[in-house]
């Protein structure tokens, strides 16, 4: 449950920064799918590293 949470954190992170960069530069920003999907992977992926070099 702890990778989840942290996984799901830095995603939410990461689309914060997305959405401020958007804001400063009044611009639109858009990823597709197929960028997506890997940058969501790896989120998870590091969130589990962290997670079992914790115990």
């Amino acid at each position: 449950m702890e990778t989840f949470g942290r996984g799901c954190l830095y995603i939410i992170i990461g689309i914060a920064v997305l959405f401020f960069l958007a804001i400063i530069t009044q611009s639109q920003i858009t990823i597709s799918v197929f960028i997506a999907i890997p940058l969501i992977i790896l989120a998870f992926w590091i969130a589990k590293n962290k997670t079992d070099r914790k115990k």
